[in-house]
């Protein structure tokens, strides 16, 4: 089926986009071009194209940037390459003026790496700060310059077929890369609102003191999101220095600061990504849930002293919503690389 190209904007020639997106912003003086950022996303295929450009118009609301959007084909003939301009434009907040962010949208037919890093390089911002979305599997050798120019490389490890070889090739990333390259994982962000839910219930006085305690852990996740509840797991244990002592499919059993056992059990699902926890101590327990189509978590907890439960926001998981809280600073990045780290040591 021939690529509908409507969505893409402005057809124009690979070597004219700079020209042509000067052209474009001259002809328009009621419309101001606003870009905080560069903000690429890498995809194989033509297949996505469309519903990433969407996703571009939707995240450019909150993060004003040159977008690059790239299709990266094999093709067995000669290399191709066609590209597009387009502007997405909305009001401010007075509704006095159109704030608007480029996007360039490239198809790379046949391109070896170094044309894919041209294809990307050559129409950079260079004033701006590269934030990279890698939608495919990370390449074998990471021989690419642009790897040295990234400093926020965005990826979600939901979609990868082989966890434990992304992990190798993103370490390989890393030591090419700039060194203070930021790995932003979506993946990670997903159980972010689940996260902070279980930090402030165990600041209650009635659970802190049982942290030393706890004994189990159970995770219950839909089949497809094992990854996600398998970098839960390892939040936990690297911020609670919980040592990994052996795994199997559905358990993992850890070993705390005290030499004690702590079991970990993986549920399936009915519902969505994460869908709770429930951790224990001897005496006590907390339980985290959220029901399918639910905002909010319902936290149950027990002890001794009685049973308790009270509500927490449960977050967006809409793909842009997840993007946008990446693209936010804070030191959360450093946590994920200590869970990341658990998370290699858990995988065959």
């Amino acid at each position: 089926m021939p690529l509908d190209e409507t969505p893409f904007g402005l057809p124009v020639a690979f070597d004219h986009i700079s020209s042509q997106l000067k052209a474009l912003w001259d002809s328009d003086s009621e419309r101001t071009r606003a870009s905080r950022l560069n903000f690429v996303l890498y995809c194989q295929g033509s297949d996505s194209l469309k519903a990433n450009t969407e996703l571009i118009s939707r995240f450019v609301r909150s993060h004003a940037c040159r977008a690059i959007l790239l299709g990266d084909c094999p093709s067995a003939g000669p290399s191709k390459v066609s590209a597009w301009i387009q502007a997405h434009c909305h009001l401010t907040k007075a509704g006095a003026k159109e704030i608007c962010s480029e996007q360039i949208t490239i198809l790379g037919e046949g391109l070896s790496e170094d044309g894919v890093a041209n294809a990307l390089m050559s129409n950079l911002d260079y004033d701006l700060p590269l934030n990279v979305w890698w939608q495919a599997p990370f390449p074998k050798l990471p021989t690419s310059p642009i790897w040295a120019r990234v400093d926020r490389l965005i990826f979600d490890s939901l979609s990868w077929v082989d966890p434990s070889e992304e992990l190798h090739r993103l370490d390989l990333i890393k030591a090419k890369s700039n060194p203070q390259m930021t790995v932003a994982d979506i993946n990670w962000t997903r159980t972010m609102a689940l996260r902070q839910a279980v930090a402030q219930c165990f600041d209650m006085p009635q659970l802190l003191a049982e942290i030393p305690r706890l004994n189990r852990l159970e995770v219950r996740h839909s089949p497809d999101s094992r990854i996600t509840a398998l970098l839960l797991v390892c939040w936990f244990a690297a911020q609670l220095g919980w040592m990994l002592e052996h795994t199997s499919e559905g358990e993992i059993s850890f070993r705390d600061s005290k030499g004690a056992t702590v079991i970990v059990t993986l549920l399936h699902s009915p519902n969505d990504s994460v869908s709770g926890v429930t951790v224990r101590s001897p005496d006590s327990s907390l339980t985290l849930e959220r029901t399918r189509g639910s905002s909010l978590f319902l936290a149950a907890i027990k002890t001794p002293a009685g049973t308790s439960e009270t509500h927490f926001p449960g977050g967006n998981l809409e793909t842009t919503a997840l993007l946008c809280e990446e693209l936010t600073p804070g030191l959360r990045h450093r946590v994920y690389q200590k869970a990341a780290a658990i998370l290699e040591l858990l995988l065959p």
